[in-house]
């Protein structure tokens, strides 16, 4: 299992729409991603425009491989437009 935190920063006004987005059409595809786990979403507390993405993976394999898939593809088509930036994505094992 790996779990990968990945954080994106929203568009100055853009938060409510983004969080529909996100919720009604690009969370529901990470059902489909090859070896995906689960997948969260998680507001920022301290910067209200952060969105950390954790999501657990069967293998960093699985991962790679799920990132040409079109669910995959459509989930980023969603998510970018409302994004200004991110933090680089990291991956974690469990110890």
């Amino acid at each position: 299992m790996v779990l990968e935190r990945a954080e994106v920063f929203i568009k100055e006004g853009k938060m409510e729409e983004f969080l529909d987005v996100l919720k009604s059409q690009a969370i529901p595809l990470t059902k489909r991603f090859t070896g995906c786990i689960s997948f969260r979403a998680l507001r920022g507390v301290e910067d209200a425009n952060s969105v950390m993405f954790l999501a657990e993976w069967e293998s960093i394999e699985a991962h790679l491989a799920s990132r040409p898939e079109p669910a995959h593809a459509q989930f980023r088509k969603l998510v970018v437009p409302y994004t200004t930036g991110a933090k680089p994505t990291v991956h974690f094992e469990p110890t």
